[in-house]
């Protein structure tokens, strides 16, 4: 690796580093897999990143598989951000926010730029990338990307596939494409290409045209393997491949620049807390208070605020609340109006439909007196990283969906699943787009441990789908999930995915393993030993 690393050095304006400490440092991501690169790449450029596929390319012709891995920050919580062969990290410097249109409202930036960052710069025009708010802002927007985020005003707003008008991508041959919607006869054009280009066109759309009985069948918020291929081409023939990349978790190409649209945005949020003694209280007024054109809706079991309270960290609505009944689960709502008068009217009227119900305690605030009711959105923290570093609750089963109507049901199907696997499970999740998470308490330095990671993911994944949801509404399931999500697929649509992969990734070395049904046993060994947070401290947790 050494004379790759040396040859790769004279080719690349960017730093390849084989140093232990190094790579060390990129075998973690915010799950619990861990595995080494033999080499970190920091490109410069997106000539880099071409020279780099390029160079993968030719040695697979051979014969000689080198997998390639695009990072962003590390926030992936399933091992897609980590995998042997070149680690290919973007936040060095691949980060800088080139252009805004205001008057388009279109902003111009590197995959590497942080979620932080750009909602920063935009918000001096009174703007922000709306999917995005409330995700981790030191997280990469190309990771978002890649990983298709939707954070909680998604509901409002729309996913991030709303907010991308063009990427620019590097594929596995090197070639560089700029997607964008294009016309029946353009589409005919770049099909007709010689070389790879127009081998990825042929091919996809040769893959549409074999299932569009199994495309119509495909659900829109699911975020599963490559689901996204039935928007890629439209009923009038126009085609666009953005949609393809969304959520591709670097598996069919690298995204290397990007355009996406910001929307105006208020800086005030009017807030109400509701505290309910029953969870079933609280699962009735998930609807109605949808219903009210919030900016977000947030539920929570009660426990996540107990195990907060126990560790020292106090909420005045919820130690009020506690006061009078005994909570059982909390719901947040937040309005985001520009004008104060209509965040009072949304708040008044809450307060009228629930604020003398019995068996709830309502609280509400505007502006900066809602900050403490907002500080509540982080409180899984209390039970993900703890004090004491040998447990935490790494946010493997995170990202689900799972319909309103049968929520209650699989509510009761998860009390089963804890009671089965002797875990606590509390529920948290973005009402308005009934996408949830649960958090499992863990250590992994126990056997036993290790062995629960695998048979919650497997069961939960069963009582997901059996509840009529999807495992993956937004996060995609990388290396660890993927196993368990396909077996539960029709074989037909892992085939396609299996398919669209082999089209845009002949030589199988994108990001290898990712979206991909591996053994449970290599899972097994690539197992860490702890949940350390150490390098995401430095951002904040």
């Amino acid at each position: 690796m050494s004379k790759v690393a040396a040859y790769l050095r004279g080719h690349l304006a960017g730093e390849v580093s084989t140093r232990t400490d190094v790579r060390e440092a990129l075998s973690t991501d915010l799950g619990v897999l861990k595995i080494k690169p033999e080499m970190v790449i920091y490109p410069r450029t997106t000539n880099d990143i071409r020279k780099v596929c390029r160079f993968a390319w030719q040695l697979a012709n051979k014969g000689h598989v080198l997998p390639v891995t695009v990072r962003g920050a590390g926030t992936d919580t399933t091992g897609a951000a980590i995998g042997k062969g070149v680690a290919l990290v973007t936040t060095a410097h691949m980060n800088k926010i080139f252009e805004y249109d205001a008057k388009q409202k279109l902003v111009r930036l590197q995959p590497g730029a942080t979620i932080g960052s750009l909602n920063q710069a935009l918000s001096l025009h009174g703007a922000a990338v709306m999917p995005l708010v409330g995700s981790h802002v030191y997280g990469t927007v190309g990771g978002a990307i890649a990983s298709a985020v939707a954070g909680p005003m998604a509901g409002k707003y729309g996913t991030i596939e709303r907010a991308i008008d063009q990427l620019e991508v590097v594929l596995a041959s090197g070639d560089v494409i700029q997607t964008g919607r294009i016309n029946k006869r353009e589409l005919n054009r770049r099909k007709g290409l010689e070389g790879f280009e127009g081998d990825v066109y042929r091919g996809i759309d040769g893959i549409i045209e074999e299932n569009a009985e199994l495309l119509d069948q495909l659900r829109s918020n699911d975020a599963t393997g490559y689901n996204t291929i039935a928007d890629v081409k439209q009923k009038d023939g126009s085609f666009d491949l953005t949609p393809l990349f969304i959520g591709s978790q670097g598996t069919l190409g690298i995204i290397t620049e990007m355009i996406m649209r910001a929307e105006f945005r208020s800086l005030h949020y009017g807030v109400a807390a509701l505290v309910f003694s029953s969870t079933d209280a609280a699962r009735d007024a998930l609807d109605d208070l949808c219903k009210m054109n919030p900016a977000f809706v947030e539920y929570f079991d009660a426990e996540l605020f107990e195990t907060a309270v126990q560790r020292g960290r106090s909420y005045g609505f919820y130690s009020q609340a506690a006061q009078t009944i005994k909570p059982a689960s909390v719901v947040i709502i937040g309005f985001d109006d520009f004008s104060e008068r209509h965040r009072s009217k949304h708040l008044k009227r809450i307060n009228k439909r629930y604020g003398n119900q019995e068996g709830s305690v309502l609280s509400t605030a505007d502006s900066e007196a809602a900050d403490d009711i907002l500080a509540a959105l982080d409180v899984a923290y209390y039970t993900s990283l703890p004090d004491h570093a040998d447990q935490a609750a790494p946010a493997i089963l995170s990202g689900f969906h799972v319909p309103t109507e049968r929520l209650e049901d699989f509510t009761h199907g998860l009390a089963e699943l804890a009671k089965k696997h002797h875990t606590a499970l509390p529920l948290a999740g973005h009402v308005y787009t009934n996408t949830y998470s649960v958090y499992p308490s863990l250590e992994l330095r126990k056997v036993a441990d290790k062995q629960k990671v695998f048979k919650l993911l497997d069961d939960l994944t069963k009582l997901v789908y059996a509840h009529g949801g999807t495992m993956i509404a937004e996060g995609g399931e990388g290396r660890l999930k993927a196993k368990f999500i396909y077996s539960q697929l029709d074989e037909r649509v892992v085939a396609m995915y299996q398919a669209i992969r082999a089209v845009c990734d002949p030589y199988g070395f994108m990001n290898t393993g990712v979206k991909q049904a591996g053994d449970v046993r290599q899972l097994a060994e690539q197992l860490r030993e702890d949940h350390n947070a150490g390098q995401m401290a430095r951002f904040g947790l």
